[in-house]
């Protein structure tokens, strides 16, 4: 693993399940949002003088089911893709015995906050980014 992918723990929650006692499909989604805002926070450059940054994106491959445990799911997140006006972000989650239960992808653009316009990254957030790329 790259020292460039961070991992984050989530906890599943009983109300994650679905009546057949998996994790419910939407619930993947929550946990990629936990991991990127966590990597996001830890960048401290969520947003920045007359940019912010929005999910324009996200596609998500399920591997295998996750089922309730008292260990956390594990979600690495890293920087896959860094263009003019977006970048890319990967994710593996990860079961309590370390088998991939989902990969996933999210496109985020960043856009200026008043017009809700693509704008082009600064040099400053693409340094940043560059710090997470793998």
């Amino acid at each position: 693993m790259s020292s460039h992918v961070k991992r984050v723990l989530v906890h599943r929650r009983f109300s994650d399940l679905d009546p057949l006692g998996h994790v419910n499909n939407v619930v993947f989604h929550d946990y990629l949002q936990e991991a990127r805002v966590g990597l996001l926070r830890d960048l401290d450059f969520v947003r920045g003088p007359g940019f912010s940054q929005v999910v324009v994106k996200q596609e998500l491959t399920h591997r295998k089911p996750l089922l309730y445990a008292p260990e956390p799911v594990i979600v690495e997140i890293w920087v896959e893709r860094i263009g003019n006006s977006s970048y890319t972000l990967g994710y593996r989650i990860l079961d309590e015995h370390d088998d991939v239960a989902a990969e996933a992808t999210t496109v985020m653009a960043v856009v200026d906050p008043q017009a809700g316009r693509p704008i082009r990254m600064s040099d400053e957030l693409r340094s940043i980014l560059e710090k997470a790329q793998t």
